[in-house]
């Protein structure tokens, strides 16, 4: 692979990544809310845990585009 194609391939990465935790968070909020009965303590940790993985993949993106900066010693 060469340079020129990283940012396109990264950049495909990302937006296919955004697709997928919007669509697994949307996937876990329909599904409290047609919840009738409460919760069980299953449900909310995988509603918790879908919060957890949609800002973990944000957080990613965000720092995959700052800037390499050498280090100080």
């Amino acid at each position: 692979m060469n340079r020129k194609n990283d940012g396109n391939d990264i950049e495909n990465m990302e937006h296919h990544a955004e697709e997928f935790v919007a669509l697994a968070f949307e996937m876990c909020e329909q599904r409290l809310a047609s919840a009738r009965p409460p919760l069980t303590a299953p449900q909310k940790a995988l509603s918790t845990a879908a919060m957890c993985v949609q800002q973990s993949v944000e957080t990613f993106l965000h720092v995959s585009k700052i800037p390499d900066q050498p280090v100080e010693k």
